[in-house]
C-alpha cells in the first residue's frame, strides 16, 4: 500500500473509530444518568411513604394518649423516638401539635394506663 492510501485509510479508520468510541461513552453515561434518576425517584417515593406512615402512627398515638388523659414514661420515649425523625424529614404541624399536647400530659403508671384504656373501651362498646 502506498503512503498516500495508507494515510487515507488511517484517517478514515480514526474518524470512524473516534466517533464510535465517543458515541459508546455517551451511551453508557446516558444509561447511568437514567438509572440514577430512577433510583433517586424511587428513594423520594420511599421517603414520602415513610413520612406518611410516621404521620399516621404519631396521629394515632397522640389521639389515644390525649383521650386517655395520661401517658406512660415508656410511651413518651417511644413517641419522642418517632417524632424526631418525622420532624427531621419535614413532617407537618399536625404531628408537632399532637406531640406537644402529649408533652403536657401527666405521666402515669402502666397499670393506670391499662385501667384507663379498658374504661374507654367499655364506654365505646357500651359494656
Amino acid at each position: 500500500m502506498t503512503p498516500f492510501w495508507q494515510n487515507i485509510t488511517i484517517a478514515i479508520v480514526s474518524a470512524l473509530g473516534s466517533g464510535g468510541f465517543v458515541s459508546l461513552v455517551q451511551f453508557f453515561v446516558t444509561r447511568h444518568d437514567k438509572a440514577k434518576e430512577k433510583e433517586d425517584e424511587e428513594q423520594s417515593e420511599t421517603s414520602k411513604m415513610i413520612l406518611a406512615l410516621g404521620h399516621d402512627k404519631i396521629a394515632y398515638l397522640t389521639r389515644k394518649f390525649i383521650r386517655r388523659g395520661g401517658i406512660t414514661q415508656t410511651e413518651m420515649a417511644n413517641l419522642a423516638g418517632l417524632y424526631a425523625p418525622y420532624r427531621a424529614m419535614g413532617g407537618n404541624g399536625d404531628g408537632k401539635a399532637g406531640y406537644e399536647a402529649c408533652e403536657k400530659l401527666p405521666i402515669i403508671a402502666d397499670d393506670e394506663a391499662d385501667r384507663r384504656d379498658v374504661e374507654i373501651k367499655r364506654k365505646e362498646y357500651e359494656l
